[in-house]
């Protein structure tokens, strides 16, 4: 037999709250007045990970390649930098969390 439960005018208020609290943080982590492009020890950061990690296992297989799972990066020179956006998102796939960015 189906069963129609209902919910207090105080409960959907803090489920609403909870949900606007997540997504504000959401789109400050993607939308920011930040560059696009990060150092290598930004990047870690941003995506929980150590430097050594970043570098061997977490980035793509080469620059200026989009790679599913994987953290986009570009060369100048012999300096790497990282794609901020799919920092983000490398530490979303890592929790279980679906990406973000396009």
């Amino acid at each position: 037999m189906p069963v129609i439960a209902f919910i207090s005018v105080e409960e959907h208020e803090a489920a609403i709250s909870g949900l606007r609290a997540e997504f504000r943080d959401m789109l400050s982590a993607y939308v920011t007045d930040h560059e696009q492009w990060v150092t290598t020890e930004r990047a870690a950061e941003l995506a929980d990970i150590s430097r050594s990690t970043l570098v061997k296992f977490a980035r793509a297989s080469a620059p200026d390649t989009k790679q599913e799972g994987r953290i986009t990066y570009k060369k100048e020179g012999t300096k790497s930098l990282y794609c901020r956006s799919s920092c983000i998102d490398y530490k979303r796939l890592k929790a279980g969390r679906p990406a973000l960015a396009a």
